[in-house]
């Protein structure tokens, strides 16, 4: 039998011995700990994953997950622009769960569109996409360091778009366009270089290059010979502003026209081939010679007025429920104004046709047109098929900011930039350019310089008897509401007070009108003019005694009317719709002179004691 000391027998030699054991054995028993700890953890994830195996949605084949993934990825990249961060949330699917991040990293396609904002995501990115088609788009800014990386690999591209400034740019892209000189580029669909503003030093695209399956050119502030190459076999032929030394010839531009059977979108943008500028007559060809373009839906052009119409001339336009045709037309010379729209007129006429005739399966007719002055010599129109149009919810001065979406909406869009006097002359033609007897909605905004008939002119005679829609909105001066109510009077037994200028032979103006909106105008109180809210309540009472009154009324943000006034109005249209706003102006204080009498209260001595 061993005896065990007492502690006060122990010695310090007991007691190191017994220090240096207890560290080595707490280690070990946390080195066992940590190892259970990590097999534990393993076999949580190992369940987790057979857990979500069984959900619906693992059952999903890695390659269309793979394409979801694509798909969504590409919905964020087309809503953002490419240098804005958040075109990278579709990162977060690899968050999601490990078989998603593993199939995310083994999908190429997904790494293809480099993020140019930083060189270490390009870099990751190009190593993720393995051989996959690259799309090279740069934003408002991004790092030309990373846009060199990329053109590294010019045999897998398949997509440039860049926007630039110059500079440092400048050389970046022409050593580019010289290695696609000598070298191919077998994946290259789409190339588009637009320069911010117009350069000293211009791009010059090469005559040839092999991208055999480009489809695709857009240049803006960039130059190219029509002999080149390139421009055979395009989609998509897009150009802006080049030099005037580059401009084509008709001749030249039609012969290009002929390589491209499948174009389906052409842009010419101060691009036209130029005329002389005493000229009295366009050129005429047979109209066997003119060059088909069976495919095409978008056709926008951006030149002086005989120049867009010579081109016009020379295309036969298909008739498609699909065609979108945008002109913006000025003019040569100041002295042929007349001259210049009459020998334009039936050319244009004739290609807007295409856009609205019938055809076998369907027929497209405008429903609604926006008639807009932007500016003092720039009147804008826009015909819809369809009568409420939603990209018309804002204000008509915003149009350039349309949605490429909603051109489905508007077929046609018109722009002239020619002198106010000739105003007169455009808006009375225009039921000539497109046939508007379908027209459901108008919608008027801007200042124009009415005449007596403004209304019936602008419709043509007849035009306006499907009408059922006005708005009428921010026309500055009280001319466009004035021929408007003089417009909407009974031609017979009359209420409405009579103006000298209006004539009462015509016949009555939009019958089957039910809904009228005015919009920031303002009602004059004046008897010199027909816009006091007096006038408008006589006319509504016309057209209610012929059997042709309002069904809906609304008003926003007019001066000059008061809720006496529309009380009034709402005895002749059901349903009056107004913003109850009153301009200070609007108040009538009126002041009874004669009950001031000698025995009034005269607190402050005004009338002195004689």
């Amino acid at each position: 039998m061993t005896c065990r000391p007492y502690p006060s027998q122990l010695t310090a030699d007991s007691f190191t011995m017994v220090a240096a054991d207890t560290p080595a054995l707490s280690s070990r028993d946390q080195t066992e700990i940590d190892n259970e700890l990590t097999a534990f953890k393993e076999r949580m994830r190992s369940l987790r994953t057979r857990h979500n195996s069984l959900s619906p949605i693992s059952s999903i084949p890695s390659e269309i997950l793979g394409a979801i993934f694509v798909h969504h990825a590409q919905e964020i990249q087309f809503l953002y622009f490419p240098h804005e961060p958040v075109v990278l949330s579709w990162l977060n699917v690899v968050r999601v769960c490990h078989h998603w991040r593993e199939v995310a990293l083994g999908t190429p396609e997904l790494w293809a569109t480099p993020f140019l904002n930083s060189s270490r995501a390009t870099e990751e990115m190009l190593v993720r996409s393995k051989m996959a088609p690259l799309n090279l788009r740069g934003g408002l800014v991004y790092r030309m360091e990373s846009v060199q990386k990329v053109f590294m690999h010019v045999e897998r591209l398949q997509e440039v778009s860049l926007l630039f400034f110059g500079g440092e740019m400048y050389r970046c892209i022409m050593e580019f366009l010289s290695e696609l000189s000598a070298c191919s580029a077998p994946k290259l669909q789409s190339l588009s270089l637009e320069q911010g503003y117009e350069p000293k030093l211009r791009i010059a695209i090469p005559t040839s290059f092999l991208a055999p399956k480009l489809r695709i050119l857009k240049i803006k502030y960039c130059d190219i010979s029509w002999a080149s190459t390139i421009l055979t076999g395009l989609t998509v032929l897009d150009i802006k502003w080049l030099s005037p030394e580059c401009l084509p010839t008709l001749d030249e531009l039609i012969s290009v026209l002929y390589r491209m059977p499948a174009l389906h979108t052409l842009v010419l943008e101060h691009a036209l081939p130029t005329l002389p500028l005493q000229i009295t007559s366009l050129p005429r060809v047979p109209r066997a010679m003119n060059v088909q373009l069976p495919h095409l839906k978008r056709l926008r052009l951006v030149a002086k007025v005989l120049e867009v119409a010579n081109v016009l001339a020379r295309i036969e336009l298909p008739d498609s429920t699909m065609l979108e045709v945008q002109l913006r037309c000025g003019v040569s010379s100041s002295e042929n104004l007349n001259q210049e729209w009459n020998l334009s007129l039936p050319v244009i006429s004739r290609a807007l046709e295409s856009c609205f005739k019938a055809t076998a399966k369907s027929r497209r007719v405008p429903r609604s047109l926006r008639l807009a002055r932007l500016g003092f010599d720039h009147i804008h129109l826009q015909y819809s098929t369809v009568w409420d149009p939603s990209s018309w919810s804002w204000s008509m001065t915003e149009s350039s900011f349309l949605l490429p979406e909603w051109s489905v909406e508007r077929p046609v869009v018109l722009d002239f930039d020619f002198p106010a006097e000739t105003s007169e002359t455009i808006l009375s033609d225009l039921w000539q350019l497109v046939p508007m007897r379908s027209l459901e909605a108008l919608y008027v905004e801007g200042f124009f310089a009415c005449w007596d008939g403004f209304w019936i002119d602008l419709l043509g005679r007849g035009a306006a008897r499907n009408l059922t829609y006005i708005n009428l909105r921010d026309t500055e001066t009280s001319h466009t509401l004035q021929d408007l109510l003089i417009s909407l009077r009974s031609r017979k037994h009359s209420l409405a007070r009579f103006m000298g200028r209006c004539s009462r032979k015509r016949q009555t103006f939009a019958p089957a009108l039910s809904h009228l909106v005015l919009d920031s105008l303002g009602f004059n109180p004046s008897s010199l003019s027909f816009t006091r809210t007096s006038d408008l309540f006589d006319v509504l009472v016309d057209r209610v005694n012929q059997g042709q009154g309002l069904d809906h009324l609304t008003i926003t943000g007019c001066m000059g009317i008061s809720a006496h006034d529309v009380r009034l109005l709402r005895e002749v249209v059901a349903d009056v719709d107004w913003d109850e706003y009153e301009s200070v102006d609007d108040h009538n204080f009126e002041y009874d002179h004669d009950s001031f009498e000698d025995d009034d209260d005269d607190d402050y001595g005004f009338y002195g004691r004689r």
